[in-house]
């Protein structure tokens, strides 16, 4: 609001009026037309509706809009990953593609996951089994993007970040309980089998394996410490929580630190994790990143 001093006398006294006219806004920033022009050539990637729609040409949304064209650039290379995979890569969210905000970005920029090298996979609990070979070592995935790219790599008889499991199960976060119980109905001895098991590196994905690990005290579940060194190694940067967290209840971190700390530097991370409040999710290994891990 801008004021407008107006003197004027009266008969007791001299008073000053003031008058208030709202201040025309400020221009928000808009894109160099350089810059559009530079990224409209990238194959399915369409400015119309920005041009049309001036208001909406933020800064966060170009940073998004130049993170596709790059990747657009080389994407004939780039091999085919999760929905969620590919939007952490892209968005800094693995789960932003798949909620309204992401798919209208796509759809204002006429393009699709196709074009992005993405699929969505279902989240039915499913296992994959290493043909004629006993099955002593049994991975678990919290994630089921992990649990898709570990499996391409067990098809191909490939290490999964130097494991070589004989069996993989995918978690599905809380319902690990009822994927015990599915092994055990497939006549599986859990006992007997070792058990590693692998989530994101939050409150959440240690709160599950904690609750897990004190609920079963009998089985033989471990942490798969070689992922998780190999997702710490990946992870270029660390996220922050969408949505708020509950603390994790101490029992079970202190669960995940006593096996941490067999390496120091996933414990140092783990604390510097919960001090800063963030994460790091199970997506920064996409099956790109541990294909490459497998070939050495």
């Amino acid at each position: 609001m801008t004021p407008i001093i107006k003197k004027t006398k009266y008969s007791s006294t001299h008073l000053e009026e003031a008058y208030w006219l709202a201040a025309p806004p400020s221009s928000p920033a808009r894109w160099s037309e350089t810059a559009m022009m530079r990224v409209i050539g990238a194959k399915g990637l369409n400015l119309d509706y920005y041009r049309n729609h001036p208001e909406a040409q933020t800064v966060d949304t170009w940073k998004y809009i130049e993170r596709i064209y790059e990747f657009l650039r080389t994407a004939e290379n780039r091999e085919t990953i999760t929905r969620e995979e590919r939007s952490l890569e892209l968005f800094d969210q693995e789960k932003y593609l798949a909620e309204s905000e992401g798919k209208q970005f796509l759809s204002r920029l006429g393009m699709n996951l196709e074009l992005l090298r993405a699929e969505i996979v279902r989240e039915d609990f499913e296992a994959h089994l290493v043909p004629d070979r006993p099955i002593l070592c049994i991975l678990i995935s919290e994630n089921h993007s992990f649990y898709q790219s570990a499996k391409r790599l067990m098809v191909k008889g490939t290490t999964v970040c130097g494991l070589q499991p004989d069996m993989l199960i995918y978690g599905e976060g809380w319902k690990i309980v009822s994927s015990l119980s599915y092994l055990e109905e497939r006549g599986i001895d859990l006992c007997e089998a070792q058990l590693l098991y692998v989530g994101d590196m939050d409150k959440k994905g240690w709160e599950i394996y904690g609750n897990l690990k004190l609920s079963y005290p009998e089985l033989n579940l471990k942490l798969a410490l070689p992922v998780y060194r190999s997702l710490l190694s990946n992870a270029t940067r660390s996220y922050d929580y969408v949505k708020e967290q509950t603390d994790c209840p101490l029992p079970h971190l202190e669960q995940v630190r006593q096996e941490f700390s067999a390496i120091p530097g996933l414990l140092l991370c783990m604390n510097t994790l919960l001090t800063e409040n963030k994460r790091i999710p199970q997506e920064v290994l996409n099956y790109e990143v541990m294909a490459r891990l497998a070939r050495g």
